[in-house]
């Protein structure tokens, strides 16, 4: 099975935002492998869900953490990337899964916990939440 990985977050006007996704992570790589896997056989797509390497997670980040004095930057996104930059240096494995509806975001997660999953938050339109 093709272990996809993309090297970019999601983004609007070059800045972090994974409106209609579901950020995860994982106590490590291989189970966030293991869990885009079980994703997949469970009826998401390829184009649903992407698994990122630790190290795509710190690049990214900095990125981002970089764009903070940009106006168009909201606070919040900010936060949450500086909090998953500790986790991807401790080796946790991400996963963004697209799920725009409440209910399938609440399904990849309900797949995913036994996988060693840390958290899991759903960025919504103008809200972020916390589902694992």
């Amino acid at each position: 099975m093709a272990q996809a990985v993309r090297a970019k977050f999601p983004t609007s006007f070059g800045v972090f935002s994974p409106t209609g996704h579901v950020v995860m992570a994982f106590e490590n790589e291989n189970l966030a492998a293991i869990a885009r896997g079980t994703l997949l056989a469970e009826g998401f797509s390829e184009d649903d869900v992407t698994r990122f390497t630790k190290e795509e997670v710190i690049a990214e980040c900095e990125k981002s953490s970089e764009q903070a004095a940009n106006p168009v930057q909201l606070g919040q996104e900010i936060s949450k990337i500086r909090e998953y930059i500790p986790l991807a240096k401790a080796g946790c494995g991400f996963l963004v899964v697209r799920a725009v509806e409440d209910g399938r975001a609440k399904q990849a997660v309900a797949i995913v916990r036994p996988y060693g999953l840390k958290f899991a938050e759903k960025y919504n339109r103008l809200t972020l939440e916390e589902l694992a």
